[in-house]
């Protein structure tokens, strides 16, 4: 019976050491949430936080507009009155530094945070 109990101790200690790894970094690590950064004549236009859901309208010269939906961490745009909608066919962005560029209405959508990029290849 004895050794029972040193072994259900052994392993709660195990447990709450595991536990406390987890979490404890999870406290320290607060970095600034990503940000949706909105560039149009290479001017920023525009600044919205990743984590809110919402749709806006980018307008410009009173007649070019681009819609841009924020939804479930991930940016895309709707809608735009450009010939070729080549940016309303390009995929969700959701990752620092991914950006959505409107060539016709020189719009640039770009997702900026602190975090460090994500290699996706490597050159030699």
């Amino acid at each position: 019976m004895n050794k029972l109990k040193k072994d259900l101790i052994l392993l709660s200690g195990i447990l709450l050491t595991a536990f406390l790894l987890w979490m404890v970094p999870s406290f320290f690590n607060r970095e600034e949430p990503a940000r949706v950064r909105i560039y149009q004549d290479g001017k920023q236009t525009a600044d919205y936080p990743l984590g809110e859901n919402l749709v806006t309208s980018i307008s410009f010269e009173e007649e070019h507009y681009n819609l841009i939906l924020i939804e479930d961490g991930k940016v895309s745009v709707a809608d735009a009155d450009c010939p070729d909608q080549l940016c309303v066919r390009q995929r969700s962005i959701s990752g620092n530094g991914e950006s959505i560029i409107c060539l016709p209405h020189r719009l640039v959508v770009q997702i900026e945070s602190e975090e460090e990029r994500k290699l996706d290849a490597i050159a030699y």
